[in-house]
């Protein structure tokens, strides 16, 4: 029974090879649009989830300080906080020094004005802006705080980029989803009505809508199975053109690429189903 449903999408397929092959022409097209901007959402992520990672909470201490009182508050800040690095006042002149580039600079200097400084690198939990607001507001609570300074606007910007982002794959994609419902939708009507003496003959000879319908749903898996390959194909092209340029471009992984395929071939399975309820009922006995 499954040989004769592979058999009859085979044919099919063969016999109104003009409808399919312009249907896999605009799939493929559609796509490809889609799996290039998977390709710029996944590496932006990857750049967001690595700048995101260097979110830390610089906090400056009194020069009165004492070691033991410094320790103290070290473990506090860890407990509450995230993991706490300690930068004496000698190590972030050094560090100074290495930023100017040109250490001579820095030589009419003959003290190091620099305060020891705690790094806190934030639980995830706290990396939100509005979290990183009320945290850096706690911190500077403690007596041995003299300020406390984090990136607030670039966190926020940061935040807005990254949703932006998912805002728009998800806009794009249901735009190209809704296209590939559209497109097989109306591929599989054409192709029923084309064959519609024999689905008539069949379906008075007691044959059931599920067996009438399984080859010409077989039919539309097959041909966005193809479109999403060839898509896959021609976004990987454009992707090894484009990395020597863009340094870091890397393509889909292959969960993504998995679920790529996956998706189109959801919505051809729904796409065929729905076109072949409304054919098959005005074609029906």
């Amino acid at each position: 029974m499954h040989t004769y449903y592979f058999r009859e999408a085979a044919r099919s397929f063969r016999q109104h090879r003009g409808v399919a092959y312009a249907a896999i022409v605009v799939l493929t097209a559609a796509l490809s649009l889609t799996g290039m901007f998977l390709v710029l959402t996944y590496n932006a992520q990857n750049a967001l989830s690595m700048m995101g990672d260097r979110r830390e909470m610089i906090v400056y201490l009194k020069d009165e300080v004492t070691p033991s009182n410094r320790e103290l508050l070290m473990g506090r800040l860890q407990e509450l906080y995230g993991g706490v690095t300690y930068i004496s006042k000698a190590q972030a002149w050094e560090e100074m020094r290495q930023q100017v580039g040109d250490p001579s600079l820095l030589d009419a200097v003959q003290d190091n004005p620099l305060p020891a400084s705690l790094r806190i690198r934030l639980k995830p939990a706290l990396l939100a802006p509005d979290a990183m607001d009320a945290a850096a507001k706690q911190v500077s609570e403690f007596p041995e705080v003299e300020d406390v300074r984090y990136g607030a606007e670039w966190v926020r910007r940061l935040d807005e980029l990254g949703t932006g982002l998912r805002l728009g794959t998800l806009v794009i994609g249901c735009i190209v989803a809704l296209a590939v419902v559209f497109v097989l939708h109306n591929t599989i009507r054409l192709t029923v009505l084309a064959r519609r003496q024999q689905v008539e003959v069949m379906s008075r000879l007691g044959a059931t809508d599920g067996f009438i319908a399984w080859p010409f749903v077989l039919e539309a898996i097959f041909e966005a199975a193809l479109s999403a390959l060839l898509a896959l194909a021609a976004v990987f092209a454009m992707q090894q053109a484009l990395a020597p340029r863009l340094f870091g471009l890397e393509f889909l992984p292959p969960l993504w690429a998995a679920a790529f395929m996956a998706s189109a071939v959801a919505l051809a399975w729904f796409a065929a189903w729905l076109a072949l309820s409304r054919v098959l009922r005005a074609i029906g006995p």
